[in-house]
């Protein structure tokens, strides 16, 4: 035989020796196991949170009234039924009413008159099964305008200068809110 068969045996050998014992020794180490083909598991469902105590959103109605009237306006009554509305189910302890003036007369004449708006809001609620005794009604008279002094040097402050009345609009209001 010739010297460069028996070596290229001797190399084929020594590689089959090196390949058995390759696989002899990673025979010790743990298999993969093999991949079989599944369906995708289902997602797991998330655990379900408790139940959120619901937030009431705080319940408030500004209407307006007529130059000198404690009446409410039938445009206005509208706020008061979506009020009334939106009341009913609620646990609550009490309501506030609270009436203004503009600035045209005597303080205590608007003291008196935002009285009778705050009333006259409370006697409606009434009317929309609302408790009566539950509403703590509040005069403060002219002393919270929401104008500014976007009604300023328009002339004689008295019932006759119909520009101001009509700026003073806003001032003229009861506001109700729940508590």
């Amino acid at each position: 035989m010739k010297p460069s068969t028996r070596w290229t045996i001797a190399v084929l050998v020594a590689i089959v020796i090196g390949i058995l014992l390759w696989f002899w020794i990673r025979r010790d180490e743990p298999q993969a196991p093999a991949e079989v083909a599944t369906q995708p598991a289902a997602p797991k469902p998330e655990p379900e949170a408790p139940p959120a105590t619901p937030v009431e959103e705080p319940l408030t109605a500004t209407l307006h009234f007529d130059y000198n009237r404690s009446a409410v306006l039938p445009g206005e009554a509208a706020k008061l039924d979506d009020f009334a509305a939106r009341l009913k189910g609620r646990a609550y302890d009490r309501l506030e009413a609270i009436g203004h003036a503009d600035r045209i007369g005597g303080d205590s004449y608007n003291l008196a008159l935002a009285r009778r708006r705050a009333e006259a809001v409370r006697d409606y609620l009434a009317g929309k099964d609302v408790e009566a005794g539950r509403v703590r009604i509040e005069a403060k008279g002219e002393s919270e305008p929401v104008t500014g002094e976007a009604c300023r040097n328009m002339g004689p402050e008295n019932r006759k200068n119909r520009k101001l009345i009509d700026c003073l609009q806003r001032d003229r209001r009861a506001e109700v809110s729940l508590h």
